[in-house]
């Protein structure tokens, strides 16, 4: 039964390492889907917010000058209680209005080349704990005049992930079982007799080993009766007929001598 064993174990593992690649795609895949659906969420609300602004700057006014700008962003801000901030920037990068009590003087340069980048359009970029956001605000000769920045937090993108792997993962250890258990049943009834066979082949050519060494010694040979015992005999007529050969030629090699 070693055989039926290790074709068994061959093939569970093979299911645990096509399983494991799935788990390991679809939860990558969730969480560009959900990096994609944070970002598209935060962009609608960045359009919303960059309103007010958009008017300002068509009109010839400074970013800096809005009117109430500061209860405009944190209205923004309250729409979600997960976001960390809301900036307003111009188009060097210096934040202008921000919800930030003690907001940074200018945006990183990695989201003002993102911006540079972006040529008009809303984007959206990851760094290694936030979610940074942004559409552009375009004056009235279409002249990109500055832009909103929404900082969203990770963490609860990274919980989703989480859950969704360890969900996946326990399907997979339900499916890896239920296989297992479904595999074993199958093999026995597709190669039972035949994995039969080869133990009895493989017993017979075992005991014909020990039986050769027995037989030197002038002790009864082990062989029984089985799948192989045509086999057996077989293997026993040749070493007789082996023996026999040796003996017929013993004298010749003696005369040559």
């Amino acid at each position: 039964m070693a055989l039926f064993w290790r074709i068994w174990f061959a093939v569970s593992f093979v299911n645990l390492v096509v399983l494991s690649i799935f788990v390991g795609l679809a939860t990558i895949q969730f969480g560009n889907i959900n990096s994609g659906l944070v970002g598209e969420r935060l962009a609608v609300l960045a359009e919303r917010t960059a309103g007010p602004f958009k008017a300002a700057a068509k009109i010839g006014l400074p970013l800096s000058t809005v009117r109430n700008a500061e209860a405009l962003l944190e209205r923004a801000r309250q729409t979600d209680a997960a976001i960390l901030a809301i900036h307003v920037f111009d188009n060097k990068g210096r934040i202008v209005q921000s919800t930030d009590k003690q907001p940074p003087s200018e945006i990183p340069a990695k989201v003002l080349a993102a911006h540079a980048a972006a040529d008009g359009s809303s984007w959206h970029i990851e760094s290694d704990e936030t979610f940074l956001s942004s559409i552009d605000i375009v004056a009235r000769n279409k002249m990109v005049v500055g832009g909103v920045l929404i900082v969203y937090p990770k963490s609860s993108s990274v919980t989703r992930i989480r859950a969704m792997g360890a969900e996946l993962a326990l399907a997979t250890i339900i499916i890896l079982f239920a296989g297992a258990v479904l595999s074993l049943f199958l093999l026995r009834v597709s190669i039972g007799k035949q994995i039969r066979l080869y133990d009895s082949i493989d017993s017979a050519v075992m005991k014909f080993e020990q039986g050769a060494w027995r037989s030197a010694a002038a002790r009864p040979s082990l062989m029984e009766e089985g799948d192989a015992e045509e086999l057996g005999h077989l293997l026993e007529a040749a070493e007789l007929s082996y023996q026999s050969a040796g003996r017929e030629l013993g004298p010749d090699q003696k005369d040559l001598q």
